[in-house]
């Protein structure tokens, strides 16, 4: 595919920005990224490099992270989360760009008994979620053109837990797992060939992206082991803690309307880690 089109992408050094920015590329748009240097809460600044590069899609990646947010620091991210996603709302009325604002599942209460689909309403009790809820609600109010975006646990091999685990066990070493939190693992391969997909047919509206089923952190790990050919129970430590439980799994009940057929969590991983090269 090369499609032409321009597409910016904030917070492009960002673990979810980067993927975005590579993924994007791949496929043959022409990308502009930027981070830090353009702050998602800059109005002014933000309409003239908008004016400058004339993007027709804008994926807004730039955020103050859940682990960086807390009561303290709330302030800043409402004004990152919620009033910079409402700047680039702006910005892509003013050049006619469709914006794309990255979500998450904690928009939701992290406590659920059930699946959340996208018609079901939205209830954080956090004040990472209750920011990047703030964010969705502004840039539906401020543009029609917009496609928002929600996944949970979003997993490559070069980063994060999932390289812990790996470097764990190839190390000889252990690693603990929580057994009480549970969401849908979605790599960033599923992720990106569904955005994609939503991209190229022009979807607009609120879009879950994550496989079907649900695991915990110590499910996740184990399979992750188990297909890579280590013994999971030689490496992981089950833990878990009362006080930060976590049940919130998504359901991608828009995708599954448009067609797709979604395969389960550990089918996804297996055929991601297939991809990399990590079965045993």
């Amino acid at each position: 595919m090369n499609t032409g089109n321009v597409v910016w992408v904030t917070g492009d050094k960002g673990f979810v920005g980067s993927v975005m920015k590579k993924g994007l590329e791949h496929v043959g748009y022409a990308v502009v990224g930027t981070d830090a240097e353009l702050s998602v809460t800059e109005p002014e600044r933000l309409e003239a490099f908008a004016e400058e590069v004339q993007p027709s899609i804008i994926v807004n990646c730039a955020g103050i992270r859940r682990d960086a947010t807390t009561l303290d620091t709330k302030a800043k991210a409402y004004e990152v989360n919620a009033l910079g996603a409402r700047n680039m709302a702006v910005v892509a009325n003013t050049v006619g760009a469709t914006i794309v604002q990255i979500s998450t599942d904690d928009v939701y209460d992290l406590s659920r008994d059930e699946l959340a689909n996208e018609f079901d309403q939205p209830h954080p009790n956090t004040p990472y979620g209750k920011s990047k809820l703030a964010g969705e609600t502004m840039v539906r109010s401020t543009t029609s053109d917009h496609l928002i975006v929600r996944t949970s646990w979003l997993y490559q091999a070069e980063s994060g837990r999932f390289k812990e685990v790996m470097d764990a066990a190839k190390a000889g070493g252990t690693y603990h797992a929580r057994t009480d939190q549970f969401a849908a693992p979605t790599s960033v391969g599923f992720y990106m060939y569904y955005l994609l997909k939503m991209l190229e047919r022009g979807a607009k509206g609120t879009y879950h992206v994550t496989p079907k089923g649900k695991a915990s952190r110590y499910d996740f790990a184990y399979k992750i082991l188990e297909l890579a050919g280590y013994d999971p129970e030689a490496v992981l430590v089950p833990t878990s803690d009362p006080a930060t439980v976590e049940n919130v799994v998504l359901e991608s009940m828009m995708l599954e309307i448009a067609g797709a057929d979604l395969p389960t969590w550990d089918k996804s991983l297996k055929k991601y880690m297939s991809l990399k090269g990590l079965l045993a």
